[in-house]
């Protein structure tokens, strides 16, 4: 059986154990900086962990999942810029009810 190497919320490798750890991890520290790795080889099912995390919290209204491919940005000089500007850009997308969020978001944006 050859099974295409795509990233899935599927848990085909047994790694809902590692998705909800994290999701622990984030929710135990949520007041906290915290920066949580997914290390592995090509193909190794990180990207798929990711999407089971980002499933775990789709429930919760005070956490928003941002995705990011720093692939693209290989090389950019200013590559922190566009992340930057890509977790404002979904905040505003997603939060924009929010005047804190609107308010940051314009002052992030200014600079």
């Amino acid at each position: 059986m050859i099974v295409a190497d795509n990233e899935t919320s599927v848990d085909l490798l047994y790694y809902e154990a590692i998705a909800r750890t994290v999701v622990r991890l984030i929710n135990e520290k949520s007041d906290e900086p915290l920066t949580v790795g997914v290390h592995g080889d090509w193909g190794a099912g990180k990207s798929s962990v990711l999407m089971m995390v980002q499933e775990l919290f789709d429930k919760d209204d005070r956490v928003l999942c941002v995705r990011f491919n720093g692939w693209l940005f290989q090389g950019y000089e200013d590559a922190k810029a566009v992340l930057i500007e890509t977790i404002v850009d979904e905040l505003l997308n997603s939060r924009s009810a929010s005047t804190k969020v609107v308010d940051q978001a314009k002052k992030v944006l200014r600079r």
